[in-house]
């Protein structure tokens, strides 16, 4: 078996070798947080793997041109530094961090030792990257507790929050609630992402964990949805048939954003309910360039699921609909074979993701929609300020504050839009108030400021090309999709803050498909062959943003 033939047969089940690395970072760390210094176990057992890593994919380069004997001594040379290296880490004030940095650097070196021999496809690439933000993730939620940087989680002990849902179903075997799941807070979400966190929990308690252990180690479910999510989005890209700096570069802002990361660490169902989003995205670009009763199955049962994780899922269902109307439109002669499809989504779709609400409604009177909102005499609550200045009043002293509020100071972003880059790379968090932290932080937002603005300048000249005869002119049906999809993302964001005005309301977890919105455009300008000049500028800054996030969420390892 060659070079070309190994990499394939290895990395064709993304999803298998991601349950495997989340069960090894778990038997790693499966005490829950982790604790500086680290058992030597948690360093030894990823380090030998890594090392073996090393050691065959030395190998497969040496064998190629090398002599058996100088094969032989590199790959053993290569293997020994991997492990004398994580043994440093051991004597490192903040080991966990010095050990993702190791491994960071060592993809990069990997990719650089493949681009100088010019083997560095796109697929290596992709490969390299996605690795590299498995390990960020991994560490991430390491060294985050389940009560540090989440929503609406309190300790174990509390009879609401996201925590007492799963426990929930833990403690009285996975029945649903008896009582109307709008009284107790974050009871009225649909009940997957709890019913699969206390399977999870109580397969844990079964070998001994204690159950503050076991919640915290719901996480590891999360760093298993957040890194799907990557794989989804490459796979979203590969279906829009982009290809080498239009796939790479994309790929690369979802590898390293920052919301995917602080994702990983939360037990909420958000993340969930993102990667069935993403899926249903996924089989709907399928279904519409091959129409099949698989794809469309597929792509039912992923929405479905991603309305039963939330009821967000729906947000997805605006721009399916519209590829739906396409092809019935352009379907001449094969209407009835559509009509006879759309109705085996409807009956795969529909009970999944509308059951929970009538099932509150028929039982307990549970609104449509009903929410845990909070009182007006909330110090979060803007609903003084108008939609003027919620829309287009920016105080820049707030721009100062990388934070969504600062409780301390009574200060509340009040800007939606403002809100938006701020919680995209730091959620709600005061990360950092000096040092270097605060120096990677202020690069990374603006960084964010200009990625976003070259990404919606991207995404008009995409809509404005699209008429056009051109490379694009092919794919103006997956153009409108993703115009759909980004409006109906915004539209929500926009109507959600204005019926529920507080600080809380305007995160961009509930709107991240519009990153993969972006990342396309960018990816189709890209695949234009615009001047070297463009592509040039936004590898810079998207090496940059990549490289800043990294360094935000390696450093906030070692407070």
């Amino acid at each position: 078996m060659n070079r070309q033939q190994i990499r394939p047969s290895v990395f064709s089940h993304p999803y298998l070798l991601l349950c495997l690395g989340c069960m090894l970072v778990y038997a790693s760390f499966s005490a829950g947080q982790a604790e500086a210094p680290l058992p030597l176990r948690s360093v030894l057992l990823p380090a030998i793997c890594t090392a073996l890593g090393t050691a065959w994919f030395m190998a497969r380069y040496c064998i190629c041109g090398s002599s058996h004997l100088l094969s032989v001594l590199t790959v053993i040379f290569s293997a020994a530094c991997v492990l004398c290296a994580a043994m440093l880490c051991l004597l490192s004030s903040h080991p966990l961090s010095a050990l993702t940095l190791l491994l960071l650097l060592m993809l990069a070196a990997a990719g650089f030792w493949e681009y100088r021999q010019q083997w560095l496809s796109d697929q290596a690439t992709c490969i390299l990257l996605g690795a590299g933000a498995f390990f960020l993730h991994a560490c991430y939620i390491l060294y985050t507790s389940y009560l540090t940087r989440q929503h609406d989680v309190f300790p174990v002990s509390q009879s609401e929050g996201h925590q007492a849902y799963i426990l929930y179903f833990v403690d009285h075997n996975f029945a649903l609630p008896d009582f109307a799941p709008n009284k107790v807070w974050e009871f009225y979400h649909p009940p997957l992402h709890y019913f699969l966190s206390a399977m999870w929990v109580k397969l844990q308690m079964f070998f001994g964990t204690n159950t503050e252990t076991a919640i915290e180690n719901v996480q590891f479910l999360s760093l298993f949805y957040s890194c799907a999510v990557i794989i989804l989005g490459y796979r979203i890209l590969q279906a829009l048939h982009l290809k080498g700096a239009a796939l790479t570069l994309p790929f690369a802002i979802l590898c390293f954003h920052p919301m995917l990361i602080l994702l990983a660490g939360s037990i909420n169902n958000d993340v969930l309910c993102l990667a069935l989003t993403m899926a249903s995205i996924l089989y709907a670009i399928r279904w519409y360039q091959s129409p099949t009763v698989k794809n469309i199955l597929l792509l039912g049962l992923f929405l479905g699921l991603a309305m039963m994780a939330k009821s967000a899922g729906v947000l997805a269902a605006p721009a399916v609909a519209v590829l739906f109307l396409i092809r019935l439109i352009k379907g001449k002669g094969k209407r009835r074979g559509l009509w006879k499809q759309y109705g085996l989504f409807l009956l795969v779709c529909a009970p999944l993701g509308l059951w929970w609400s009538l099932y509150g409604k028929i039982r307990f009177q549970m609104p449509f929609g009903a929410i845990s909102a909070l009182a007006k005499n909330n110090p979060q609550y803007l609903g003084t300020d108008t939609p003027l200045q919620r829309l287009f009043s920016i105080d820049w002293q707030h721009l100062t504050v990388f934070e969504n509020w600062d409780w301390q100071n009574q200060v509340f972003e009040h800007n939606l839009f403002t809100a938006l880059f701020k919680t995209s790379v730091f959620d709600e968090a005061k990360l950092f108030t000096g040092g270097v932290g605060l120096c990677f932080s202020q690069v990374l937002f603006w960084t964010n400021i200009l990625l976003a603005a070259a990404a919606f300048i991207c995404m008009v000249r995409c809509a404005v090309q699209v008429g056009k005869s051109g490379s694009l002119q092919p794919y103006r049906s997956e153009v409108l999709f993703c115009g759909v999809l980004y409006g109906t993302c915004m539209a929500f964001y926009i109507w959600f803050c204005f019926k529920q005005p507080f600080a809380c309301t305007q995160s961009f977890r509930y709107i991240f498909p519009t990153v993969l919105v972006g990342t396309v455009g960018i990816g189709a300008v890209l695949q234009e062959h615009r001047p070297r000049a463009v592509t040039c500028a936004l590898a810079l800054l998207i090496t940059l943003f990549c490289v800043c996030s990294a360094g935000v969420y390696l450093l906030l390892g070692t407070k």
